[in-house]
């Protein structure tokens, strides 16, 4: 009795196996050279990483030229020292592979071999590998990265002095920050001192900012003590106000988006 229960259990099981659907296979369909040609040119803006939104402290801005070159902007002061504006690199695209590579004076290189997946009018997702190499030994690391694409650009609308407004809920807004920014991509920080009420100068070594599309990175370094602290946002223009918002990160973990409201200052 046994042995005919294990039998036609056995059977159900062949029974129901053979029931089953395989399982579909989807191929995927990458772009072709000429179709990753014809969308390229403009300037992207990283927004995911592994399916992540990206921290707006660790954001680049890539920009595509037909010829082909391209124009890359980062701040990192973490992992890496670097202060990327507009850094030129150059760049190649064989089928759905775009690279780009910067050779240093020291024989080492910086590139960022892209395996396009998708790309339309507003978004590429591409599978990116970061290759830094000073010897003969690469590290790399690689990320699923979703870009968009930027259609404004702000390097001339920011130059000029700034007032922040700082709101919380509740209490009414205070004007407790200015910044000066000028042309030659450094700027001035004001606090203000309430007690005298007057602006006062912060002062630090070097003050540098860099704007690139919608992404504003802010750098102060002081040598006494030695100092090298970034700040970045994403900002938008419209006539005497600039708005900020940058998504950060707390020593808990905890995701928040910061946001402030600037007026154009005339004296």
């Amino acid at each position: 009795m046994n042995g005919r229960f294990l039998t036609l259990g056995i059977a159900l099981a062949t029974s129901l196996i053979s029931c089953q659907k395989p399982a579909e296979y989807v191929e995927k369909v990458y772009p072709i050279q000429e179709e990753v040609e014809l969308k390229l040119a403009g300037k992207w803006e990283i927004a995911t990483v592994d399916n992540v939104p990206v921290l707006t402290n660790e954001k680049q801005v890539v920009t595509y030229r037909e010829g082909w070159t391209a124009f890359r902007s980062g701040s990192d002061s973490a992992s890496n020292p670097s202060w990327m504006r507009r850094v030129t690199m150059n760049c190649a695209i064989y089928g759905n592979d775009v690279t780009e590579t910067l050779a240093s004076a020291e024989g080492g290189f910086f590139k960022v071999a892209s395996n396009v997946e998708t790309i339309t009018e507003t978004q590429m997702t591409a599978n990116v590998k970061f290759i830094h190499s000073a010897t003969d030994t690469a590290r790399q690391n690689t990320h699923f990265i979703v870009y968009r694409k930027i259609e404004k650009d702000f390097p001339k609308e920011i130059v000029g002095l700034w007032e922040a407004k700082l709101a919380l809920p509740g209490i009414p807004g205070v004007t407790d920050h200015r910044w000066d920014f000028r042309e030659d991509g450094t700027f001035l920080a004001f606090d203000r001192d309430t007690i005298n009420d007057e602006w006062v100068v912060n002062h630090t070594t070097t003050n540098q900012y860099m704007v690139d599309g919608t992404w504003l990175a802010l750098r102060k370094q002081s040598l006494n003590p030695t100092t090298d602290s970034r700040e970045c946002w994403d900002i938008s223009v419209e006539g005497d106000k600039m708005y900020w918002s940058a998504l950060r990160v707390d020593s808990t973990g905890l995701r928040r988006e910061d946001q402030l409201e600037l007026t154009r200052i005339v004296e």
